[in-house]
C-alpha cells in the first residue's frame, strides 16, 4: 500500500433517479440525453489517458496522482481545466437535453493524501491483471460534498485552490458564502473553506 497525493472529483446529474421517473419524461427523451452524456465521458477518458476514470451511472469519478514535482509545474492546473471542461460539456448536455431537463450538473474536487492498492481487476477472468485503489478521506469527501449547495456547478476545496498557485488567476475563484448542510464525515473546516470555481 502506497501513499499518494491526488486530486479526486466526482461529477453527476442532479436529480437523475426522479428525472427517469416523470411522467411527463420517455424513453424519446431519456434514451437521447445518456447516450450524449456517455459520449461526452467516453471523449474525456479517450483524451486524458493517464488519469484514473470511473463511470458511475449518472457520474464519474476522476483521479489523478501527483508527484512533488508535477505539484509545482503547471501539472494541477492541468488537471483542474481538464475538469472544467467535462463540467461545461456535461452543463452543454443538460441544457440541450428535451424537456422535462434533469436539474443539472455538479462536480466537487477535493486533494489530499490517500492510500493507493493495487487489487485483482474483477474483469479479467483469469484473476491475473490488478488495478489501483485508492481510499481514504480525499476520496470519501469528494463524493459527500455533492450534497454541500447541489445547485452549485463546482465546487473545491481550499487545498486545491491552494496547490493552483500562480494558476488560481486562471479561474474565476470565490468563496462559498454559506453551506447549505455539513455532510458527515466531513471535517467541518473542509466545508467552511470551499470555493466556487465560476464559469
Amino acid at each position: 500500500m502506497d501513499r499518494r497525493w491526488v486530486i479526486v472529483a466526482f461529477g453527476d446529474i442532479r436529480g437523475f433517479g426522479s428525472w427517469t421517473y416523470r411522467g411527463s419524461n420517455s424513453r424519446e427523451i431519456l434514451d437521447p440525453f445518456i447516450n450524449r452524456f456517455y459520449r461526452t465521458m467516453k471523449e474525456y477518458v479517450r483524451r486524458y489517458k493517464g488519469y484514473r476514470f470511473k463511470y458511475l451511472g449518472d457520474g464519474f469519478m476522476v483521479l489523478r496522482e501527483f508527484t512533488a514535482e508535477e505539484r509545482t509545474n503547471g501539472a494541477v492546473f492541468e488537471f483542474v481545466k481538464s475538469l472544467i471542461e467535462i463540467t461545461r460539456k456535461a452543463r452543454e448536455d443538460v441544457e440541450k437535453c428535451a424537456w422535462p431537463r434533469p436539474d443539472g450538473f455538479r462536480i466537487r474536487i477535493v486533494e489530499g493524501h490517500a492510500c493507493k492498492i493495487m487489487v485483482l481487476d474483477p474483469n479479467d477472468p483469469k484473476r491475473r491483471r490488478r488495478i489501483p485503489e485508492y481510499v481514504e478521506y480525499p476520496i470519501n469527501t469528494a463524493q459527500r460534498l455533492l450534497e454541500v449547495n447541489p445547485e452549485t456547478l463546482c465546487l473545491a476545496t481550499e487545498g486545491v485552490i491552494t496547490a493552483l498557485g500562480k494558476y488560481r488567476s486562471s479561474f474565476r475563484v470565490q468563496p462559498l458564502k454559506k453551506p447549505s448542510c455539513y455532510p458527515r464525515g466531513v471535517n467541518r473546516e473542509d466545508i467552511d473553506g470551499l470555493h466556487v470555481i465560476a464559469f
